[in-house]
């Protein structure tokens, strides 16, 4: 049986359908395609390497069951002092293996070499050229007004040791040791409240849609059960931009933080520099950041109670857990057991400094990921990278670097390992370069052409 729609209540539903495609967000395709993604860098430097054998993934997909022991906390983990617990973040990474960092960096323990592709220079520990960051940065910063930030917790001011970005010449970039003094940089007279106009605009914008779905309940009340669905299938759509317009665009109502505690150790500075940093993207500040989360000697896990018994990492600095049992920077207190005990026990150490450094850089990726964009979060406009100075941190050797990837830059997959094996780090750098749009057919001295899985 036909159903008789007055004209005034077609028009009525109507006009709501045809007010929507004004809000362009409506049309994802259309407003994807005008809105060009902005593009972030962020590289992520922890100390000391890891055990290889038990970093490295198989090549191939990542899952939950798949991850090695080092890496098992990107498959989520709990609260830790002044850590919050952290989502999963494997299908946001992608593990990269076999990295030969050895023609780069010639000399052991040199954080100033980690970002660099060509050989270093002033006893080793110089790059001659821009690293990573700064050659990105000079391309990426637009009108921000911070062409970079480089950040380190460590107090070091060594040339080697205290630093990890590098401009043209060896020039190094100016450093931020202190949360406070950064906070006072980005964040200092600018307000803390939220702009209340975009407040009012957010409500003006809930309220249309609200309209909206009430005139469209009443017509729906007099169509048939396929138009319902259809109905239905629209509401859906209007309850998903409502989300969309309740979170503010990138900058929009960007208000400071709280200010920071002024020092701390290591743990509690990274902490805040990575709140910063996230905060300072957000608002468009900068799009290259550089976080150094300590130099080669200082870092240790006093503050937190991890493994026990034997297994304890105690006072120790990672540097020396690093070593394990044939150096003499090593924690001697294993020196006296059985030798294959004792080796059982520094292998299980050097597996929770790993993860502990793997958890830390899952907090950033989970920062970025919960902070919304006009084209989707800051982890999808970025390339995260995780680095150290050394491959296998018992041996200082360099050929089998510990490198992840997060973020989705120029459609960049995740979730996977990639086998790079005895591909130098310009080969790597090359693949990064390109995953930004610019040429680097080779890239680095040794120079590597780029990855062709990356």
């Amino acid at each position: 049986m036909a159903i008789s729609i007055p004209r005034r209540t077609l028009l009525r539903g109507a006009g709501a359908c045809l007010a929507l495609p004004l809000l362009e967000i409506m049309h994802s395709q259309r407003a994807a395609a005008q809105t060009v993604p902005v593009q972030r860098f962020i590289a992520f430097f922890y100390p000391n390497g890891t055990d290889p054998r038990k970093w490295n993934p198989a090549a191939g997909a990542l899952t939950a069951a798949s991850l090695p022991e080092c890496l098992k906390d990107l498959g989520g983990f709990a609260a830790e002092g002044i850590w919050p617990a952290g989502d999963a973040t494997f299908q946001d990474i992608t593990a990269v293996t076999g990295i030969d960092h050895s023609g780069v960096c010639v000399d052991i323990h040199m954080p100033s070499m980690a970002l660099s592709a060509h050989k270093g220079v002033a006893n080793n520990y110089t790059p001659p050229q821009p690293t990573l960051d700064q050659y990105l940065a000079e391309r990426l910063q637009a009108t921000t007004p911070y062409r970079n930030l480089a950040l380190s917790a460590t107090p070091s001011t060594d040339i080697g040791q205290g630093n990890i970005s590098f401009r043209a010449s060896g020039q190094v970039e100016t450093v931020t040791r202190n949360p406070k003094q950064l906070f006072d940089t980005l964040f200092k007279g600018m307000s803390t409240t939220v702009d209340p106009n975009a407040e009012k605009r957010r409500k003006r914008n809930s309220s249309v849609l609200d309209a909206v779905k009430e005139d469209h309940a009443r017509l729906n009340a007099r169509l048939g059960r396929a138009d319902q669905m259809r109905v239905a299938q629209y509401l859906a759509s209007v309850a998903e931009l409502e989300k969309q317009v309740e979170s503010p665009a990138m900058g929009s109502s960007c208000s400071a933080p709280a200010a920071p505690s002024t020092g701390g150790d290591w743990h509690g500075k990274s902490k805040q520099f990575i709140d910063l940093l996230v905060l300072a993207m957000a608002c468009d500040l900068t799009r290259v950041v550089t976080l150094q989360y300590s130099d080669s000697w200082g870092v240790n896990y006093s503050g937190y109670s991890i493994g026990s018994g034997k297994e304890a990492l105690g006072t120790w600095s990672d540097h020396f857990i690093s070593h394990k049992l044939d150096d003499t920077d090593r924690a001697t207190d294993l020196d006296g057991l059985d030798r294959a005990e004792a080796q059982r026990i520094a292998d299980a150490r050097v597996v929770a400094t790993s993860r502990f450094k793997v958890r830390r850089f899952a907090y950033l990726v989970n920062a970025l990921k919960s902070v919304k964009t006009p084209t989707g979060t800051l982890l999808d406009e970025s390339l995260v990278m995780y680095t150290s100075e050394n491959g296998d941190g018992d041996s200082h050797a360099r050929k089998n670097m510990p490198i992840l990837l997060a973020g989705h830059v120029g459609g960049f997959k995740t979730g996977r390992s990639v086998a790079a094996s005895n591909q130098v780090t310009g080969s790597l750098h090359a693949s990064i370069i390109q995953r930004f749009g610019f040429e680097a057919a080779t890239y680095g001295s040794p120079a590597g052409k780029p990855i062709a899985e990356l």
